[in-house]
């Protein structure tokens, strides 16, 4: 896997300064997506909003540090449409956006295991 589709060492190693700073938080990352890959396919289940634009908000946060900037759009984009459901049209374009990014989010976690694995 050596070309990742959503994670971005290069723009993390920028961020952080140094590459062992990165890989040190890609641990935190790692964590946070298996935590909240679970909690966002149980919101979608329940179509429960608040805690999607939730997690969408807090995953916002980081996003920049270490993914491509599509993959950042796409957390924003789907945040803003999760807080917008007031139609049954408005409430699918939510869940569909949501449960493409779960899976580009489990996408990313793989990237992220791979990365930890590679020697430093």
């Amino acid at each position: 896997m050596s070309h990742t589709t959503f994670l971005s060492m290069a723009k993390a190693i920028e961020y952080l300064g140094d590459a062992a700073s990165a890989q040190q938080l890609l641990a935190t990352l790692q964590s946070t997506l298996e935590n909240d890959v679970p909690q966002i396919n149980a919101a979608i289940e329940a179509e429960h909003f608040e805690v999607l634009q939730k997690v969408w908000h807090q995953l916002k946060g980081f996003a920049p540090v270490f993914c491509h900037d599509q993959l950042v759009a796409e957390i924003t984009q789907t945040e803003s449409l999760c807080k917008r459901v007031e139609t049954p049209e408005t409430k699918t374009i939510a869940l569909s956006a949501s449960a493409q990014l779960s899976i580009n989010l489990n996408v990313l976690l793989a990237e992220v295991k791979w990365q930890l694995q590679q020697p430093a």
